[in-house]
């Protein structure tokens, strides 16, 4: 039985709205992330995982597309699922059901609380987000998507927004994503708002991470310039320090099985970089930055082994 079948707790068919692991009555940051794939969630993954499980925080989703779209790198799934995935009308009719059922499992070891899942097509790979966000477009209904996004601000509480960071030779999903979850954190009172972060993961070390420019078009994906937050995926731990919490990120990578691509990007990224957006409350750079370093404590007790562990035990 799959770990998310394990740990699902209420599914609303109504409302789209599954609750994956128990929240309560928990103290730390209040996180939520607006994606437009399921699988986006792995750009956050180290973050996420030691804010729910260390930070004791909350950490809820929402999911724009199906990820339908994603049917042309299923070639080694077909034997998974029995299925000709990367035909195109059949990839179309099943990815829907088994991406959610991945993206379910992934969350359940990063400590999700809620995925809100809006249906949206994925309608094809494209670098444009006025495919989806222009005037005459017509494959996601942006008043409904805008509303809900709205509604899960307004009663989560939220201390931090998480989305994308701006790119313009990304997914134009991507981008279109990240441009509703700043319309959408605009509209939140300014005492109330959260402060939204766009994240991009980095491979390499050489030099700081810069801001990005802002897409073109789209003032509201200015992000603030200067260095970016840094959540470091090779923190060791365990024992002699010889894990970090790039295998949790493999973990979760590792349940999307049906993204062959995706698989490629174990181990490749090294930190998670956190732009904060313009328009953010004046402390939102002081908020985010207490985040992060509340993220780089030592989470896991230092184990003493005898002879019996063997002869590696010390």
């Amino acid at each position: 039985m799959r770990l998310a079948a394990l740990l699902l707790l209420t599914s609303c068919a109504a409302t789209n709205v599954v609750t994956v692991t128990p929240s309560g009555g928990n103290s730390g940051p209040r996180v939520l992330c607006v994606f437009a794939h399921p699988d986006d969630e792995t750009t956050v993954a180290g973050a996420l995982y030691k804010t729910a499980t260390f930070l004791d925080g909350t950490v809820d989703m929402v999911l724009i597309t199906n990820g339908e779209g994603g049917f042309k790198y299923s070639t080694l799934a077909e034997d998974i699922y029995e299925l000709e995935l990367t035909l195109e009308e059949v990839g179309r009719a099943h990815l829907p059901r088994i991406r959610r059922e991945e993206m379910l499992d992934g969350c359940a070891l990063l400590g999700v609380h809620q995925v809100h899942f809006l249906r949206q097509t994925d309608h094809r790979y494209t670098q444009d987000p006025l495919e989806v966000l222009g005037p005459d477009a017509d494959v996601w209904d942006l008043v409904r998507v805008s509303a809900k996004i709205d509604a899960v601000l307004a009663a989560g509480d939220y201390d931090f927004v998480l989305t994308m960071a701006p790119s313009a030779t990304t997914h134009g999903h991507h981008q279109a994503a990240t441009i509703l979850a700043a319309r959408a954190v605009a509209r939140v009172d300014e005492g109330e708002r959260p402060v939204l972060l766009g994240v991009s993961v980095e491979s390499e070390t050489s030099g700081p991470p810069t801001a990005p420019p802002a897409l073109s078009g789209f003032l509201e994906t200015a992000v603030d310039a200067g260095e970016a937050l840094v959540f470091d995926r090779t923190q060791q731990f365990g024992h002699q320090r010889r894990l970090d919490y790039r295998v949790l990120v493999n973990l979760v990578i590792a349940q999307h099985r049906s993204q062959g691509t995706l698989q490629l990007a174990m181990w490749r990224g090294l930190a998670e970089h956190y732009f904060v957006f313009s328009g953010a409350p004046p402390d939102a750079h002081a908020r985010a930055a207490a985040w992060m370093q509340a993220l780089a404590q030592p989470q896991f007790p230092v184990r003493e082994y005898g002879e019996s562990a063997g002869t590696n035990a010390r």
